[in-house]
């Protein structure tokens, strides 16, 4: 449970409480009722253990989602637990994990067997979508099916000549912020284990491996318990803590994070202070903000609640707009801006109550920060967080919802020969047609990169929308997700990935959050005023392991790198960072050490843990990583790659 001290701290003036929430949410889950009937949950325990029996583990797999089928239809209290004593009781994975995956979800607990249960109603158990969810949710049981031969191309109308070209820039530029990954850990705690076995660290239930961390001791000096920021932003450091008095911790979490654990808010206010702070000192104006998801941590479920997410949100977007004042901030969810975890449901089949509050509470905040009129978060309210905004520039930002193709969203796989079971893409495709009749250019924003966790049907009509609407109305598209400073270059699909194949490119965005083992980091795009193309992007960061030693004193921001200058590859000054600029700078990197361990380095904004790309099996996957956008055309290049 998150306590109440988090809980007052996001209610403010601009948020309303959280009680009206978990109520519909506690209601919607209540509709799934824990079965008593024991002889029941035997039967079905019984019959899971015989369908995995003298079989492969594929047909295990397809075979049990047959079992599950009859029982989430005729009684679908049944299955969370007999699919969890199923797994306990034949060691199918570990007491963590059954739970995770089995057990009946409720407020108090982020698990995914109420979910489970819904896929399982819905589920074709003997065609592709039971392949794809015995791939994917099941560790491979299954080989990966192939993808559909599916279009949402009868939805636009032909491609005129001028859209082949994309309109040349102008003279005048204006900045954007793009901010990303928050991940905020409300409890994390200065003095905690930072050097764990669990997922992430720093939390009051790290446990430690003993030492009294007596390697950091003499050595590492920032911990201050009560450090703040005050209303104006003003640094308070507060009284040191001692934190070596404590024998069971082996590396003492220092006071502004660790590489190891997710944001402590002093970290997240610390880089949002660092973007005014700059733009005041350099006489700098933004336009607007992007920032493209993830507000809640990475513990690991058992240790999430409904109360813990929804305050994460509210006091994330609650710091941005203390600090950002009227600029508007354009914004995605992530997949772990939801409860349970990566989840959203389609409209239509009965399910969208468990989810409803998070669209009806991102609607509220961003009308209520002024972010987006009443219209649009109507819209944002009734489809998935998912709107399109008119800029006062003249630029259309659409928004998506990237839970949609999420490969860990069980609502994802069912009827998923559908290629729009969601809807997203005809309402992206609706948006683009209407400002390509208008000669109107576009962003596209979403928090997950298909070809990272994304499924392969979704990313195949994401492909084939943006190649439809590029270069002409697509002028840029943003994603976060993989916390490392990325680009993403879309080719014709002839194998070739030569320069006269280029699409357009995504811009994925590094985190403010050090986790996993990076440098927290932020980024402005220069954009041209007439065309919205992005002629450079400015990347800032912080030493995270300089603040461990720093006698706690606030972290010092730096200029990384401009990615116009970076990769020192020659571009006309005139043009923009468009794909083709992208492709050469991935040329580089397939083909020169010195450029993919640049690469690398800027990737985790020179990490003390940034791999060494001269050594054998190290950074393998780059190029294809820059150069895929669909997941089957990503997973055939990496199995081309020599190990």
């Amino acid at each position: 449970m998150v306590p109440s001290f988090f809980i007052a701290l996001a209610l403010g003036p601009h948020m309303v409480s959280s009680t009206d929430y978990k109520s519909q949410l506690n209601e919607a889950l209540d509709e799934l009722k824990p079965s008593t009937n024991r002889t029941a949950i035997l039967e079905a325990v019984a019959e899971l253990h015989h369908a995995s029996v003298n079989v492969d583990e594929c047909q295990g797999c397809l075979n049990r989602l047959t079992v599950g089928k009859k029982w989430a239809r005729e009684q679908p209290g049944v299955v969370p637990e007999a699919y969890t004593t199923w797994c306990l009781e034949y060691k199918a994975g570990s007491n963590k994990s059954c739970n995770t995956n089995y057990a009946r979800t409720t407020v108090e607990r982020d698990v995914e067997g109420s979910n489970f249960v819904d896929l399982l109603q819905m589920i074709d158990p003997e065609g592709y979508d039971a392949a794809l969810y015995c791939h994917y949710l099941e560790n491979g049981s299954c080989d990966k099916p192939k993808t559909p031969d599916a279009s949402l191309s009868y939805l636009w109308p032909p491609k005129q000549k001028k859209h082949y070209l994309a309109p040349e820039p102008g003279n005048e530029t204006f900045n954007v912020l793009h901010i990303s990954d928050f991940h905020i850990e409300l409890d994390y705690t200065v003095g905690a284990e930072a050097n764990c076995s669990a997922v992430m660290c720093c939390t009051p239930h790290s446990l430690g491996r003993g030492g009294g961390g007596a390697l950091y001791k003499g050595h590492w000096d920032s911990f201050y318990k009560d450090a703040h920021y005050e209303d104006e932003f003003t640094y308070v450091k507060g009284a040191y803590y001692d934190v070596f008095k404590n024998k069971s911790i082996s590396a003492p979490a220092p006071t502004f994070g660790h590489y190891r654990c997710d944001a402590p808010e002093i970290l997240i206010n610390s880089s949002i202070n660092s973007v005014t702070d700059y733009a005041k000192k350099n006489n700098l104006n933004f336009e607007f903000a992007l920032f493209t998801g993830d507000l809640i941590d990475h513990d690991e479920q058992q240790w999430m609640d409904f109360e813990r997410t929804l305050t994460s949100e509210e006091v994330g977007f609650r710091d941005l707009k203390n600090r950002l004042g009227d600029l508007p901030v354009y914004s995605t969810l992530g997949n772990h801006d939801s409860y349970p975890y990566g989840e959203i449901a389609q409209e239509g089949y009965g399910f969208t109550n468990k989810y409803t509050w998070n669209n009806e509470l991102m609607a509220h905040m961003w009308k209520d920060y002024g972010w987006l009129n009443a219209s649009t978060a109507q819209y944002a309210r009734t489809h998935y967080t998912g709107f399109a905004v008119d800029t006062k520039v003249g630029l259309r930002i659409i928004s998506l919802n990237s839970n949609c193709y999420y490969r860990k969203n069980h609502y994802a796989f069912w009827n998923a020969t559908n290629p729009d079971g969601f809807g997203i893409w005809s309402f992206l495709i609706e948006e683009l047609v209407d400002a390509e009749s208008k000669d109107q250019r576009v962003w596209i924003m979403a928090h997950i990169p298909p070809i990272v966790d994304g499924l392969p049907l979704p990313s195949k009509i994401f492909y084939e929308i943006i190649e439809r609407f590029s270069p002409y109305t697509i002028a840029g598209i943003f994603f976060g997700h993989t916390h490392l400073d990325q680009f993403n270059i879309l080719y014709a699909a002839n194998d070739t990935k030569s320069a006269k194949d280029v699409i357009n490119h995504a811009w994925i965005s590094q985190a403010v959050t050090p986790w996993f083992n990076n440098n927290p980091s932020w980024r402005y795009y220069e954009v041209d005023k007439d065309t919205f193309s992005v002629m450079n992007a400015f990347n800032y960061y912080v030493k995270l392991n300089e603040t461990f030693n720093n006698g706690g004193d606030e972290p010092e921001w730096l200029f990384e790198y401009s990615c116009r200058d970076g990769y020192n590859v020659t571009w006309p000054e005139s043009s923009p960072l468009n794909a083709s600029y992208w492709h050469k700078v991935a040329q580089e990197v397939k083909h020169s050490v010195y450029h993919r361990q640049m690469y690398e380095n800027y990737a985790t904004r020179f990490s003390p843990y940034v791999p060494d790309c001269s050594k054998k099996g190290e950074c393998l996957h780059d190029y294809c990583t820059l150069t895929s956008f669909q997941v089957d055309d990503f997973d055939d290049c990496v199995s081309l790659v020599k190990k």
